[in-house]
């Protein structure tokens, strides 16, 4: 489970920042296109959502809401004289646990969906199985790049995998003698082609050493 294949270490570069408490991971090359808007979506330690849209100068966005599907569809398109600005939008995983934010951008003729999946922390704070996540972000930078940040509870050991079948990201989450609590990690999705981030938290059973997991949360980003 925890060993990375040799393929697995060759994609991952990890760099340690000057505070020991980050670590920062990344699976592509810098990117160059220019950017017109960043959407980030997060979750703090409350279990509260918050969908932040950051746009560039001369771009515009209009945002509208979908109650029936639980989302947010975005369009960016040009706006002469309009200076670069941030909107909120508060968001929940509703009776579904999921929703997804539809990113449309007009002026780089270019379209993504985030999907995420997700339980409502008011659910599990009595559940034994609650996921060792303090909080995260999901940031979909505008140009196939996606930025994800995350803090786990003390201890936790974090590993990455990939599933070379399936191309699935895979992040590990299991107590033990962890001492890093933030971190950073960067995916590339090649046009086209669909990215699928799924974090996996493992739970002793009655002190034995047999565990149990769950999936949560789960991202789908596809264009």
């Amino acid at each position: 489970m925890k060993n990375l294949s040799l393929s697995i270490f060759a994609l991952i570069i990890t760099l340690v920042l000057s505070s020991c408490s980050q670590e920062e991971t990344t699976f592509l090359e810098e990117p160059t296109s220019e950017l017109f808007g960043k959407v980030i979506l997060s979750r703090d330690a409350s279990g509260s959502y918050t969908m932040n849209l950051e746009t560039s100068n001369d771009v515009a966005s209009t945002i509208s809401s979908n109650e029936k599907s639980n989302s947010l569809d975005i369009d960016l398109y040009n706006a002469s004289g309009i200076k670069q600005q941030t909107t909120s939008e508060e968001m929940s995983t509703g009776l579904e646990d999921r929703f997804s934010i539809n990113l449309n951008n007009t002026i780089a003729n270019h379209t993504s969906r985030l999907t995420i999946f997700d339980k409502d922390i008011k659910f599990l704070k009595n559940d034994d199985e609650d996921d060792h996540l303090n909080s995260y972000s999901v940031s979909d930078n505008g140009d196939n790049t996606y930025d994800v940040n995350f803090t786990v509870d003390a201890s936790i050991e974090v590993d990455f995998t990939q599933d070379e079948a399936t191309g699935e990201y895979t992040i590990h989450l299991e107590p033990g003698a962890g001492t890093q609590t933030d971190y950073t990690v960067t995916f590339n999705r090649e046009e086209g082609e669909n990215l699928h981030i799924a974090f996996i938290n493992y739970y002793s059973e009655d002190g034995r050493s047999t565990t149990s997991r769950s999936r949560r949360p789960e991202f789908y980003i596809d264009g």
